[in-house]
């Protein structure tokens, strides 16, 4: 079957994903993942060691629709971390359509019965084996992380600006002072990776501000970007998911919110304050990021995903 399947898409081979190997499978993810080191085969083998021998297929975006429509033996879940109400994918009629999985995982709410939240943020932040210190120190870590030692104003890693939005911030603020984008879209430093490996957050650690919207604005998806300007320390220039990304966990009053076609003098105005003051900058960037029992919001999440998967598995 593989080979006729590479056989059959080999033209296509480098944008979609068929990863044959053990015992859980993963169709349409990018080409670069590997099935073993995956946060939800990590997860599964962690929390359901019977299951080792059942097959277990899991189906994103990234690759043809005949893939999604496949009736294939064994367990079927669906997960993605994109945003499908952005209308990139060619068949998100079928990505959508939960009769094809037992399990359907993604950013958005439901009360349907096989569907969960699970935002990618949780499997960017924190471990699959669901380590209860781990979380403790994770979440601590962004509850109150580390505000010294910030040489440089404000910084960005985007690969692509399809709104327009990111464009639109970075102008403002280079009005304010320098902004270094590591990233593809307005590359302008190599810093990132020649200076800390690739390591994001290192990166960012030695910014202010980090200019960091959602691709799209689209409640409850929350992506890892708030999450990675948090742990760094940088104050988020933030805009998605209606401007209240997770109200549970995220304390609202840390973030300088930009909006979208809207008027952002506040916005402004209160960068312009916070970097005319290092008592108005320690002021604004000591607040807690994280609310009180947002590690108890995250075990859930664990809780709740390994209840959904013991009803399949």
């Amino acid at each position: 079957m593989m080979r006729n399947i590479l056989s059959k898409f080999k033209s296509n081979y480098r944008t979609w994903r068929y990863n044959y190997g053990h015992n859980i499978k993963y169709y349409n993810f990018w080409i670069d993942q590997r099935p073993e080191e995956m946060w939800l085969s990590i997860f599964i083998r962690k929390h359901f060691p019977k299951a080792n021998n059942k097959r277990i297929n899991i189906n994103s975006v990234l690759g043809p629709e005949w893939m999604i429509k496949d009736n294939r033996k064994g367990v079927n879940i669906f997960y993605t971390g994109e945003n499908l109400h952005a209308q990139r994918f060619d068949h998100l009629t079928e990505c959508l359509n939960k009769s094809h999985f037992d399990l359907y995982v993604g950013f958005d709410k439901s009360e349907e019965q096989n569907h969960i939240r699970i935002p990618i943020w949780l499997m960017w932040c924190f471990p699959p084996e669901g380590d209860i210190t781990a979380i403790n120190e994770i979440v601590r870590k962004m509850r109150f992380p580390k505000i010294d030692n910030k040489r440089e104003f404000c910084c960005m890693v985007s690969s692509h600006d399809w709104s327009g939005l990111r464009g639109e911030i970075m102008d403002n603020m280079q009005r304010l002072g320098a902004v270094s984008s590591a990233g593809a879209f307005r590359h302008n430093t190599d810093a990132l990776q020649k200076e800390f490996g690739d390591d994001k957050v290192s990166f960012m650690s030695n910014y202010k501000f980090a200019i960091c919207p959602e691709n799209m604005d689209t409640e409850g998806y929350v992506t890892e970007k708030i999450f990675d300007a948090i742990l760094a320390g940088c104050i988020p220039i933030y805009n998605g998911s209606n401007n209240k990304p997770e109200p549970e966990i995220i304390n609202h009053d840390s973030i300088v919110f930009w909006e979208t076609n809207k008027d952002n003098s506040l916005a402004v105005n209160k960068i312009i304050d916070i970097i005319m003051s290092d008592d108005c900058y320690r002021e604004f960037a000591s607040q807690p990021r994280l609310k009180k029992h947002a590690e108890d919001y995250v075990v859930e999440m664990y809780h709740s995903l390994k209840r959904s998967l013991s009803s399949i598995l």
